[in-house]
């Protein structure tokens, strides 16, 4: 499978609760064009731009110990399974959920755009986007030059070029983020009325 991190334009009014709602308009063009088949807010990437949240230490991300069934008990011995679930942090009893991409949202996965147009941002290395997306298109980022994956110790998170591009364009009036929308008559552009979402998507 291949996977894909995108941020994604967003209106800043959107919560991980209604979050489908936001996404469904931008991301549309890609799926119905085959380039991917899903996609879910965080996903694999859950917490991927929080450096104070750590997915696999959110009690929504465990589950009851299948081997044991949350008893911690096997039989007249302890469960191997989930005999480290205390020592890590967790409940015992509890295992982490296997998949990630069935973590559960994070509202940190919903980024406040102002915060990454700030000069001092920086992607979490590992954790830069490969394109970015709103209703007027997708940007595919300067480092992928296909699919392919980043080579190694090439994605230190600073800005990437052609995403500075598109934040003065957005500046700037030339990309229109919500094309329906009526045109400010002063022009310009109200950052602060936009969150970026961190998506995972897959094909």
């Amino acid at each position: 499978m291949r996977r894909y991190l995108l941020a994604v334009l967003i209106r800043h009014t959107a919560t991980i609760e209604g979050i489908d709602t936001h996404l469904g308009g931008p991301m549309r063009p890609m799926l119905r064009s085959g380039l991917i088949t899903g996609y879910r807010l965080g996903g694999t990437r859950t917490g991927a731009w929080d450096p104070d949240y750590d997915p696999t230490s959110d009690p929504r991300n465990w589950r009851p110990c299948d081997t044991c069934g949350g008893s911690t008990r096997l039989g007249a011995g302890r469960c191997t399974v989930c005999a480290a679930a205390a020592d890590v942090g967790r409940d015992p009893g509890t295992v982490l959920r296997p998949n990630a991409a069935d973590w559960a949202a994070h509202p940190g996965d919903i980024v406040p755009l102002p915060t990454l147009l700030d000069p001092g941002w920086r992607y979490p290395e590992g954790h830069t986007p490969q394109a970015w997306v709103d209703l007027a298109g997708t940007v595919w980022l300067d480092w992928l030059d296909s699919a392919e994956a980043l080579p190694a110790g090439a994605d230190t998170g600073r800005a990437l070029l052609r995403l500075r591009t598109v934040f003065e364009d957005l500046h700037a009036g030339r990309r229109r983020p919500d094309p329906a929308a009526p045109r400010s008559p002063r022009g310009g552009f109200d950052a602060t009325r936009w969150s970026v979402a961190v998506v995972d998507a897959h094909h």
